[in-house]
């Protein structure tokens, strides 16, 4: 309880009031920064820093912006250390312990035009927890909540406290690490909440520790103005991967199938690439991958039993055409939707099959 003195004509009155409950900003952030991480991505030129968030711990898919990862198809993360039902914060912390602490993760998706990206992870802590995303966009003068790792500060995990101007649909320019400009448009929240370099990427929440938007960035010609990506761009992003993380279907609806976040490997059946060569491989096919395109390599030593005499009595046009059912028939059997590359040993013949388009 909490006891206050009022003057009151000369009279002196005593009166109490109830405790005051933990301001919802200290209860947003116990709960939800354990969700929030630190993204590092390797440029040629150094170290780009931001942050993301953990929003589905079944896939251990991270959410970020694009700007963070631009086009490196691998990042570490860095999940906060509690101590005492608090984070360590201090940077240097993280900096000694990135081995120890790093969790490698790839790109498995990204949205350029409203500069997010998905990264999906090799592990999770124990005891991780994915942030629950809003259903919708917030509404002007809602109180809201971010979470960061600026660049400028000693201490990851920082807290900001600001207020939601407008959300609109907007379009606009950044310059990226390496110097070129990207062209953005999405639908975004402004709001009078102050953001720095390398809070890119974190959780904007509501008072029930929601996801509402993706911190982007500020506004370099004007004071407290900062600019967040809408949760509906996030969640088209969701759907156009068909990942579906929180259902909202009726009873007699089935859910989305859930489509595959990394690539398919490559099947080596006729030993054509060594070791080296097929590490190489890797990057390149997660890259196409996180750009909407998969490529499916197989190599086989034989073709399937009869293939090969109907093979050599065909004409050419007819030769074609099987190899392309038989291109069709992997790729349907790899369950991918993109282009295949098949490489026969034993008849000599390879075929480049797929509706998707590379570019």
């Amino acid at each position: 309880m909490r006891t206050t003195m009022i003057c009151l004509g000369g009279l002196m009155l005593l009166t109490t009031a109830p405790a005051q409950e933990p301001a919802a900003g200290i209860k947003v952030y116990k709960e939800s920064v354990g969700s929030v991480v630190w993204i590092q991505s390797t440029r040629t030129k150094g170290l780009a820093t931001g942050s993301g968030t953990l929003i589905d711990v079944e896939r251990k898919l991270v959410l970020t912006n694009f700007h963070v990862v631009e086009d490196n198809p691998k990042a570490l993360i860095l999940f906060p250390e509690m101590k005492d039902g608090r984070p360590i914060a201090e940077r240097s912390y993280y900096r000694d312990r990135a081995k120890r602490l790093g969790i490698a993760g790839k790109v498995v998706a990204l949205d350029r035009s409203a500069d997010l990206a998905l990264i999906q992870l090799e592990s999770l802590p124990e005891g991780a927890k994915a942030m629950p995303l809003a259903k919708g966009s917030p509404e002007s003068g809602e109180t809201i909540h971010s979470i960061g790792n600026a660049g400028s500060s000693g201490a990851l995990w920082g807290y900001v406290r600001g207020t939601v101007r407008a959300v609109y649909r907007k379009k606009w320019q950044a310059k990226l690490g390496d110097g070129k400009v990207a062209s953005f448009e999405a639908k975004i929240i402004e709001a009078d909440s102050p953001t720095n370099p390398g809070d890119s990427g974190g959780p904007l929440l509501n008072d029930a520790g929601e996801l509402i938007g993706v911190t982007q960035g500020g506004a370099t010609n004007a004071n407290a103005i900062s600019y967040f990506v809408d949760i509906t761009e996030v969640r088209e992003l969701l759907k156009a991967r068909k990942i579906v993380i929180d259902p909202s279907t009726k009873a007699d609806e089935k859910p989305t199938e859930v489509k595959r976040l990394t690539p398919v490997a490559p099947s080596d059946g006729a030993k054509l690439f060594n070791a080296d060569k097929l590490a190489k491989l890797e990057p390149d096919l997660a890259y196409l991958f996180s750009h909407g395109v998969e490529v499916v390599i197989e190599t086989h030593a034989k073709a399937p039993a009869g293939f090969a005499d109907k093979y050599a009595k065909a004409k050419a046009d007819e030769k074609g055409k099987l190899l392309r059912d038989w291109a069709e028939e992997r790729l349907k059997a790899a369950k991918s939707d993109g282009v295949i590359l098949l490489i026969c040993k034993e008849p000599k013949a390879y075929q480049v099959y797929g509706s998707a388009a590379i570019g």
